[in-house]
């Protein structure tokens, strides 16, 4: 299972309160006081555990609205990956504070969801960030996260009572193309749920949608020569249709790698073509210690052999490296998220922080970040 880096440990002092609570109401996952912060926020904001499918606990951190809380819809967000903290999202996206260059301070977001909404961040699926299974099995499917979801979203209900009547949307992004979705299915069958909507930003829903679609995206962006892409219409197209996904000619196959390679390993943003690639762009895998880390999120050209062979040599290295596989997507620190690499990266969890002691420690070494 892969496993992403939570925020660095002072933002997550007196965040996380882990305790047996069964049916006790939140006020222990209170945030009284968030350091890095030159003023306490006005609104209240919440961290703690919430309990999915079997043994799983899915840590959350819910930011009440900054107008109306009272009558202002609730918005689930989940980042994607799969396996990456929807804590990226709070901190570096659209919360109501965002991590400095320093990566110590915060700064209030003007264009934080919370302006208008209620906003409950989940780590998702358990094995992300601070969420955990007591069996400490975290292999898991689609099916089962949607369930896991589902039971954890009924858990902050059961929390939060006040919230219940309130409109309901399912957001997130990435990988959440599939989370979201799947989770909606169930969600519409609960009719104590005021679901309204579900939004979903440069979501995966399709591999062979993803894949097609990319080929094309580089070579109208200038990544992809005059002669490559000749040679992909010629080997890869039939009949004005293109097959960038399973095609089996050898030809094709060579060319796609190629395009595989200007992606991955060319030196470029891949979150935005524009800006540099704070670092460089690493390897995809390297060993740190005892523990494999990852930098590809692995949702590319997977039908290629190659891409293949690389990740069943991967989970053939052992069930530890399935357990224990930190994830860092690339170019995480740049001009869209400054000091968000330094700020994450390398968290050495201490008993400080009130979490689970059995859980493993979380490292992102921040040197070969990027």
């Amino acid at each position: 299972m892969i496993r992403a880096a939570p925020p660095p440990l002072f933002l997550l002092l007196l965040l996380v309160s882990w305790a047996s609570r069964g049916e006790a109401a939140p006020d222990q996952d209170e945030i009284q006081r968030l350091p890095g912060l030159a003023k306490q926020p006005s609104f209240r904001q919440y961290s703690g555990y919430l309990k999915g499918s079997g043994s799983k606990h899915l840590h959350y951190w819910f930011v009440e609205s900054q107008k109306d809380p009272e009558n202002s819809p609730v918005v689930l967000w989940l980042n994607g990956g799969p396996g990456c903290s929807s804590l990226d999202g709070l901190l570096t996206e659209h919360g109501p504070f965002l991590v400095q260059p320093d990566g110590v301070t915060l700064e209030y977001n003007p264009y934080s969801w919370n302006l208008i909404a209620n906003v409950l961040y989940l780590e998702s699926p358990a094995g992300v960030g601070f969420s955990y299974s007591d069996d400490k099995f975290y292999a898991t499917n689609d099916t089962e996260v949607a369930q896991s979801n589902f039971e954890a979203l009924q858990d902050f209900f059961r929390l939060f009572p006040e919230y219940k009547n309130n409109k309901l949307f399912l957001t997130g992004e990435s990988y959440a193309g599939i989370y979201i979705p799947t989770l909606a299915v169930l969600v519409m069958q609960d009719p104590s749920m005021n679901l309204q909507g579900l939004a979903v930003g440069n979501g995966l829903s399709s591999y062979e949608q993803n894949d097609n679609s990319l080929v094309y995206f580089a070579y109208y962006h200038g990544l992809l020569g005059n002669r490559l892409w000749s040679s992909l219409q010629t080997h890869c197209c039939s009949q004005n249709k293109c097959n960038f996904y399973d095609n089996k000619d050898p030809e094709c196959v060579t060319n796609l790698q190629e395009v595989a390679r200007i992606v991955g390993n060319s030196g470029l943003n891949i979150y935005n073509l524009y800006a540099p690639c704070a670092g460089g762009v690493p390897s995809h895998f390297r060993y740190e210690k005892d523990t494999v880390v990852v930098q590809d999120l692995g949702n590319i050209f997977t039908r290629l052999p190659l891409k293949q062979t690389w990740h069943q040599a991967l989970l053939r290295s052992g069930d530890k490296v399935c357990f224990h596989l930190p994830q860092q997507p690339v170019c995480a620190e740049g001009p869209q998220h400054p000091g968000a690499a330094a700020a994450m990266g390398h968290v050495q969890l201490s008993g400080k922080l009130t979490v689970p002691p059995s859980l493993p420690k979380h490292e992102l070494p921040v040197s070969e970040a990027a």
